[in-house]
Order: structure tokens, then sequence, then C-alpha cells
């Protein structure tokens, strides 16, 4: 088997994007191959063998117009960096008047994330807006 390299580009699968998940707190990172903690966030995801689960949650947002999406995701050493774009809707806005948690669920393959121990999300800026330890 070889080695991973210390910082490569990590090819991903888009699994599920909602604007209503169960993440009712500020930005979060999910990093699994076990579908249930991803699924108390994002019910409807289901994960295929070999594969690991990245969700990025934007946190809750008082209305409509907001949203997540993941654009890269990368393996430095033991830590995996999520590239994630977060939109706000323009200023004067026509949006809904409805609570919304926005989320973007993709799969990797588990070997290339294989001895990962913690993630972090950043935002277009590089901005860090969520960090989580890996199982």
């Amino acid at each position: 088997m070889s080695a991973k390299p210390a910082s490569a580009n990590v090819a991903f699968t888009e699994v599920a994007t909602t604007v209503l998940s169960a993440n009712g707190g500020d930005a979060r990172l999910i990093v699994s191959a076990d579908a249930a903690e991803t699924q108390r966030a994002v019910p409807s995801v289901s994960v295929a063998a070999g594969r690991t689960l990245v969700a990025a949650l934007q946190g809750q947002q008082r209305t409509g117009g907001y949203a997540i999406r993941i654009t890269s995701i990368e393996r430095d050493g033991a830590r995996l960096v999520v590239h994630a774009t977060f939109t706000t809707p323009p200023k004067d806005a026509i949006v809904t008047q409805i609570l919304t948690s926005p989320a973007h669920v993709v799969s990797v393959a588990s070997g290339d994330v294989s001895g990962i121990r913690e993630a972090v999300l950043l935002d277009e800026s590089g901005k860090e807006r969520a960090r989580a330890s890996v199982p």
C-alpha cells in the first residue's frame, strides 16, 4: 500500500443539498463513514460502502436566500480542509420569512481520508467557520 501524500486534492461526489437541515446552531462540519451522525442533521442521506460523508452546514438563518456549497476538499497530512461558498441574500432582496439551515453533503472515497484526525471548514475568504474531530 502506498503512503498518502502530505497534501492532495480529494475528489468528491454530491449526495444532498438542502436549506432545511436540523442544524439549529452555528456553522458545522461532519466527516463520518457512519451515516447516522450525518442523518441527524440531514435525514435523507445515506452512504455507500467504501465512502465517507462530508457535510458542511451553514447554521441557522432567519430568512431564505442562504446556501452553502462545498467547492473543494484537500488532505493536508492528518487534516482535511473543506472549502465552501457561503451564500447570503443581498441586503435589498425579497426573501421568505422562515428559519432555514442550509447544508451540502458530499461523499469521498474512504481510503482518501484514512488517518484523518481533524477537519476544518473554510469559507471563500479562507476564514475558518467550523472544526471537527474525525473518529
